[in-house]
């Protein structure tokens, strides 16, 4: 059976998803065109545009990306869930062995090949992601306690493997993520939270256990401590998003991306932001990223297809937490942990990584199924299709046609 996309209009949801994210791409392009002519003076060759013209590659791709993404059937994807999983859960593994894996910084986060490098914790999340869905989609109304716990296993497995890679952000956004997919998959509020203490004891033995990661918890409690170490670049956050007031004082006009600001285009880019457009800057950037979270969860309680479902919820959940955390690292309510902005933080593996999962919530909303939502005309389906796909699913564990679930609209 050959899978069509749905005709009729798109939601006002996929619209926004899609021009929130656009939106915040731009945002972060101009951005970088201001960091990038004061990090020209660390550069041996002086160039101003050098991160400009490597992020707007970066994004040119990325849309390529999305486009080729949204054209595809997202449930044909289905079958190479094991591979996916298994090939990055591998490049995890390469990343420790001599000759391929890349220092930088002292952690060894990447798998290089000559001129190409790949940072396989930005792969590993997005097939986390594609695993949790397909696996949580086999049960019709409500997720099996087994189903659960398998769940639970690769999550907590992969962010392990991250996390040996000094990769500890990261490690927390995959986590935030796939406890966001338990809570929509249905899980019990006292397993949930059962779940949530031993990762919250998980993260403060990996504190614990790296002298560096306990400063800096140090340094975020307390940033005075270590003024001039580890609290340096908090108070320099501070003091640019002091600086922007109300409106900020320009663009291309900070002060503190020149040298001042460490790591000014990456981590700290939000700062930046507050600096060169104030609040009213940091509030678009905040609203965009709201815009898109609303719209991206409206997108997954239409889908009909559970698989369809998880999936969008899961693409949001990782794209909203890794904002979350930065924004929260930057204005010291939460540590900081390198986990860069998304869409506005330079960074092509991260960047690519965040462009394909807007595709793949664009394109559960243009071949899934969907159901009716209150305030929304649903989309017509051609002679012959249902709503169901159980073509695709046959072998599952559980009989019968798989609809959407009950209490879930």
């Amino acid at each position: 059976m050959k899978a069509e996309p749905a005709e009729g209009r798109y939601p006002r949801s996929f619209h926004a998803v899609w021009a929130s994210a656009l939106a915040l791409l731009v945002t972060g392009l101009v951005l970088v065109y201001s960091v990038s002519s004061a990090l020209a003076l660390t550069l041996p060759d002086g160039d101003p545009l050098f991160y400009a013209r490597k992020q707007l590659e970066t994004a040119a791709v990325g849309l390529v990306l999305l486009v080729l993404v949204f054209s595809f059937d997202y449930r044909r994807w289905r079958k190479a869930t094991p591979f996916v999983l298994a090939a990055c859960a591998a490049l995890l593994l390469l990343v420790h062995l001599p000759g391929l894996g890349i220092e930088a910084k002292g952690a060894t986060r990447w798998v290089g090949v000559g001129p190409i490098s790949v940072q396989p914790s930005e792969l590993v999340k997005l097939a986390v992601v594609l695993y949790a869905a397909h696996i949580l989609a086999r049960s019709s109304v409500k997720a099996h306690p087994d189903d659960l716990r398998a769940v639970v296993v690769v999550g907590l497995a992969a962010c392990g493997l991250i996390v040996l890679q000094r990769d500890l952000g990261t490690g927390v956004v995959l986590a935030a993520s796939v406890m966001g997919l338990l809570w929509v998959a249905g899980m019990s509020a006292k397993q949930w939270l059962l779940i949530v203490s031993f990762g919250a004891g998980a993260v403060m033995l990996a504190i614990l256990a790296a002298p560096y990661r306990l400063r800096r918890l140090s340094s975020f409690l307390d940033p005075s401590v270590d003024p001039l170490g580890l609290g340096y670049q908090i108070r320099q956050g501070l003091l640019a998003l002091g600086r922007g007031g109300l409106f900020g004082v320009g663009g291309g006009k900070s002060v503190q991306k020149f040298t001042y600001l460490p790591e000014a285009h990456t981590d700290m880019i939000f700062a930046v932001l507050g600096e060169e457009y104030g609040l009213l800057g940091v509030g678009f950037v905040v609203g965009l990223f709201a815009v898109f979270a609303v719209a991206a969860f409206q997108l997954s309680r239409r889908c009909a297809d559970p698989f369809g479902r998880y999936l969008i919820a899961g693409c949001a959940f990782l794209v909203y937490a890794q904002a979350l955390i930065n924004v929260g690292g930057v204005m010291a309510a939460l540590p900081l942990t390198g986990v860069p902005l998304p869409f506005i933080s330079f960074g092509r593996n991260n960047l690519l990584v965040v462009m394909v999962a807007v595709g793949v919530i664009m394109s559960v909303a243009r071949w899934g199924p969907a159901v009716p939502v209150a305030g929304e005309q649903s989309l017509p389906k051609k002679t012959g299709e249902t709503l169901n796909v159980t073509y695709l699913d046959r072998g599952r564990r559980y009989g019968g046609a798989r609809g959407a679930r009950a209490g879930r609209r």
